[in-house]
C-alpha cells in the first residue's frame, strides 16, 4: 500500500502532488485581458505548474480522481498566481491547519482547521492565508462532464 505525506515531495515544501492520475484531463483556465476564459496550460508558466510535475509510479494510481495535492500557504500568500476554473472537474478543498479565507465565485469566507469546501465545475476560485501561520490546505480534484468523457477515452485507449 503506497503512502506519502508533503515531506516526501521534489516539488518544494509549500506545494506538494501526493497522488496523480496517469492521464491528465483536467483544464486549468484563467481570464485574458479580453475577459475571455483561456487554457493556462496552452501558455508558458512563470513557475513550474502541479500538473507539470510526475509522481512516482507508485503514487501515479488513481482511476477517476485526477490528482490530490496539499499545500503549505505562507502568510499573506494564496494557493495560485491568479483566480481560476477548472470547466471540465469539480473539487473538495479540506483545510489542515492555520486560518485563511477561501473565495468561491462571488462568496468569500473565512476558513479554519477542518472545513471542507466544496469548488463546483466552471467556479471561479482561489484560497487566501489570512493568517499568521502557514495555512495548511488538501485539494481532490474529479473530472466532471466533459472531462471524465476525456478521461474514459484516455483509459480506453491506454
Amino acid at each position: 500500500m503506497p503512502v506519502t505525506n508533503w515531506k516526501q515531495q521534489s516539488f518544494n515544501n509549500i506545494v506538494s502532488l501526493l497522488y496523480n492520475n496517469p492521464h491528465r484531463v483536467i483544464e486549468y483556465s484563467v481570464r485574458g485581458a479580453d475577459g475571455e476564459w483561456r487554457n493556462r496550460g496552452d501558455e508558458p508558466a512563470p513557475v513550474v505548474r502541479l500538473y507539470e510535475q510526475d509522481a512516482p509510479e507508485e503514487r501515479t494510481c488513481l482511476q477517476t480522481i485526477q490528482f490530490v495535492h496539499h499545500a503549505l500557504i505562507p502568510p499573506g500568500g494564496r494557493h495560485v498566481n491568479e483566480l481560476h476554473i477548472h470547466p471540465d472537474a469539480e473539487e473538495i478543498v479540506v483545510i489542515t491547519r492555520g486560518r485563511g479565507t477561501a473565495l468561491i465565485g462571488d462568496e468569500r469566507r473565512d476558513v479554519q482547521t477542518e472545513d471542507v469546501l466544496y469548488i463546483p465545475p466552471g467556479v471561479e476560485h482561489e484560497v487566501r492565508n489570512t493568517g499568521d501561520d502557514l495555512l495548511g490546505v488538501l485539494f481532490v480534484n474529479v473530472p466532471t462532464g466533459a472531462g471524465l468523457e476525456k478521461l474514459q477515452a484516455a483509459q480506453a485507449d491506454s
